[in-house]
C-alpha cells in the first residue's frame, strides 16, 4: 500500500481526487531498486506502471543495426510502462535504473480490474493517459522535425 502523499508527488497523478488517489494507493507497492536494476526489456510485455519518487531511470532502445540508444532520462515524479494500463503491448524500450531508485509499482492488471469495478476512477486515470500520451507524442514530433531540420541530405535541398 502506498499513502496518497506519495502518489501526489507524480505529475501523472497529482490532479486527481484523494478518494481516487487512496484506490490506487491499496493497490500500490513502494520499492526501491539498485543501480542498473532492469525493469523489464524492450518487446516485452508490460505488467507494472512504475511511478519514479526518487532516483533515475534510462529508458533505451536498440536500433535496426544494433545500437542502443538512449530515448529518455526519467526523473522524479514522471511516469513510465503506461501501456501496461492497457494490456497486452509489448515495450519499446528497455527501462534501466541509472542509480538507486524509489518507485510506486501497480500491476496493469490490477488497475484495469479496479476500472471495471469503479468506472470514474478508470474514466480519470485513462484520461490522464491521454493528457500524457498528447505530451509525448508532441515531444517526439519536435524531436523527429529538429532531426529532419539537422540531416545533411535534407540540410542542403
Amino acid at each position: 500500500m502506498v499513502e496518497k502523499e506519495y502518489l501526489k508527488k507524480i505529475g501523472f497523478l497529482k490532479d486527481l481526487p484523494d478518494r481516487i488517489l487512496e484506490k490506487i494507493g491499496a493497490i500500490s507497492q513502494l520499492e526501491t531498486f539498485d543501480e542498473e536494476s532492469l525493469l523489464f526489456r524492450q518487446n516485452q510485455e508490460k505488467a507494472l506502471l512504475y511511478m519514479l519518487v526518487s532516483g533515475k531511470v534510462f529508458l533505451n532502445s536498440r536500433s535496426g543495426s544494433g545500437k542502443s540508444l538512449t530515448l529518455d532520462e526519467v526523473t522524479p515524479g514522471r511516469t513510465f510502462g503506461v501501456s501496461a494500463l492497457l494490456g497486452g503491448y509489448t515495450s519499446t524500450f528497455t527501462a534501466v535504473c541509472a542509480e538507486t531508485s524509489t518507485m510506486i509499482t501497480v500491476s496493469g492488471e490490477q488497475m484495469r480490474r479496479l476500472f471495471s469495478e469503479d468506472f470514474e476512477t478508470g474514466h480519470a486515470v485513462m484520461a490522464k493517459v491521454v493528457e500524457l500520451f498528447k505530451f509525448r507524442m508532441e515531444m517526439h514530433t519536435r524531436q523527429f522535425l529538429l532531426s529532419l531540420a539537422n540531416h545533411p541530405e535534407i540540410r542542403e535541398s
